[in-house]
């Protein structure tokens, strides 16, 4: 086999492989990384008893309660072992996300839930916030 050839045949591969990766690169699943590990470390203090840590990562309202008390007394009701995140949503790919940074629309989403299994099931919902961080909105222990 002669040398251009070679380089023929190459760039003949090269023009078939990018697309069909870029293709598939965009069409794949995004995981919110970040979501996720904030919700596991919310659920990690949680487990452990340090409920002052787990509020300071949480928004105070309704669902999570406003005072320490009220904190302490909701999230004992919602907690379980759960051992594995289960899914997030809303689902978003990678290609949804470099459409929305091509058209100067926020990329992440406003509100991602994390679910857990184990022995329950467990809903963790976050905001960002306007600093960027990822707080605990909602937490639900919930049926299947």
């Amino acid at each position: 086999m002669t040398k251009p050839l070679r380089w023929t045949l190459a760039l003949l591969a090269a023009a078939l492989v990018l697309p069909v990766g870029a293709y598939l690169w965009a069409k794949a699943e995004y995981y919110p990384a970040d979501a996720v590990d904030r919700a596991q470390a919310f659920i990690n203090l949680l487990h452990a008893g340090q409920f002052d840590h787990a509020q300071d990562m949480a928004l105070r309202n309704e669902y999570v309660g406003r005072t320490p008390a009220e904190f302490s007394e909701l999230m004992v009701r919602q907690l379980c072992d759960v051992d594995h995140v289960a899914w997030t949503a809303p689902p978003q790919t990678n290609g949804n996300r470099l459409r929305r940074w091509f058209n100067g629309v926020q990329v992440e989403m406003p509100e991602i839930t994390v679910e857990f299994e184990g022995r329950c099931l467990v809903s963790v919902h976050l905001r960002r916030t306007a600093d960027g961080q990822w707080k605990v909105f909602n937490m639900q222990r919930h049926a299947g």
